[in-house]
């Protein structure tokens, strides 16, 4: 289980990573909202490019962020309930929410592939005259970030096993 649990430790690591990226995307965003909104109301209109970046740039905050808030144990849970439970019963309710959610994490990776695949294949770039050129790449962090909630998901249930077995 030792063994196990180092394993879970380095996903941590991968996900607080993460999180630095995604923190620091999130300060490009509001630069960039500013920028649109300034742009919009004092110089009488922003670019195209510019509007289209802000969803470039939200999808991996947004994406990055499930998996932070995964690690940090923020996500939605019935807590009045949940705190009244006894300690190991938490860690047997968690240790199934988490499997559960490496299932569904591993689902929207299977079906957001054929997206991304397509996307890809074209090159898929904006319809927009004066859009972005590369809109698949943001379309693969879907995928992508989902793999990091599946990892993160089996981390957290490696804990929760640990501790139903009194080893963490």
């Amino acid at each position: 289980m030792q063994r196990a649990l180092a394993f879970a430790d380095g996903i941590d690591s991968i996900t607080r990573a993460a999180g630095k990226i995604a923190a620091a995307l999130l300060l490009v965003l509001v630069a960039l909202i500013f920028f649109n909104v300034f742009g919009r109301y004092v110089i009488g209109g922003s670019p195209i490019w510019a509007q289209e970046l802000e969803w470039h740039v939200m999808a991996p905050v947004a994406l990055l962020g499930i998996t932070v808030l995964m690690l940090e144990n923020g996500h939605v849970r019935v807590d009045m309930l949940y705190d009244k439970l006894p300690k190991r019963a938490q860690h047997l309710l968690d240790l199934i929410s988490m499997l559960l959610g490496v299932v569904i994490a591993l689902l929207f990776i299977k079906y957001s592939s054929g997206f991304v695949d397509s996307a890809w294949s074209i090159k898929e770039g904006s319809p927009d005259p004066g859009g972005l050129p590369a809109r698949y790449v943001v379309k693969a962090m879907i995928p992508a970030a989902f793999l990091l909630l599946a990892m993160q998901c089996a981390a957290n249930a490696i804990r929760h096993a640990a501790a139903l077995r009194g080893e963490a």
